[in-house]
């Protein structure tokens, strides 16, 4: 059996050394790579009228479509120019889609409509609420202004077959430029945005 020799002291010192410097690097790219959590902010429905509607079909609402600007859990801003970038450190509870796709169920329920869900419920459904994102963003070219604007369509699900569509939009001035100024704006507007949605789909379905 062969022994091995005890490392000298030049040898230790040498290991020591290069120790250490992979410890140093190591933080050095810890701290280069590190970034400032975001602050994340929700969508808040607000109190939805009562709303009669002319049958009892079971209508069920589909995440929006959005083009990828929109379609993150980042707030978008507008910038001169048709620049478009992102708040710094500010983001949506999910993503933008599904956020409005939940607002929109709560508001239904909020103002008691019945036989209303997601695509993704186990229901046979008579309508399909489909949507797409126009402008949900903070619009830095002509002021502030928190911008919405949603398309929705009733599909009947039997044919697929669009039976009525409608384009839905709200401005609502924006006291300044940071998430905790915006955000509330944004939710002012989608709130009348989707006011709006409902009372529009119970008079169709």
């Amino acid at each position: 059996m062969t022994s091995k020799t005890p490392a000298t002291g030049p040898v230790l010192a040498r290991r020591a050394f290069l120790a250490m410097t992979a410890t140093g690097t190591a933080g050095l790219l810890a701290a280069c790579t590190g970034t400032t959590p975001l602050v994340t902010y929700d969508l808040v429905a607000a109190a939805t009228q009562p709303a009669a509607r002319r049958s009892n079909r079971t209508v069920l609402i589909s995440v929006p479509e959005a083009l990828q600007t929109y379609d993150t859990d980042r707030i978008v801003a507008r910038e001169p120019g048709g620049v478009l970038s992102y708040l710094p450190t500010a983001q949506w509870s999910d993503s933008l889609p599904r956020l409005i796709q939940t607002r929109l169920l709560q508001a239904f329920q909020d103002a008691g409509v019945a036989n209303v869900g997601r695509t993704t419920d186990p229901l046979n459904p008579d309508r399909v609420l489909a949507s797409d994102i126009r402008a949900f963003e903070l619009d830095l070219s002509a002021g502030r202004q928190a911008v919405v604007s949603l398309n929705v369509r009733l599909v009947d699900d039997w044919n697929r077959r669009v039976v009525a569509s409608s384009a839905f939009a709200a401005t609502i001035p924006a006291p300044g430029t940071s998430a905790p100024e915006a955000v509330p704006a944004l939710n002012a507007a989608l709130n009348e945005v989707i006011g709006e949605i409902v009372r529009w789909t119970v008079q169709r379905v």
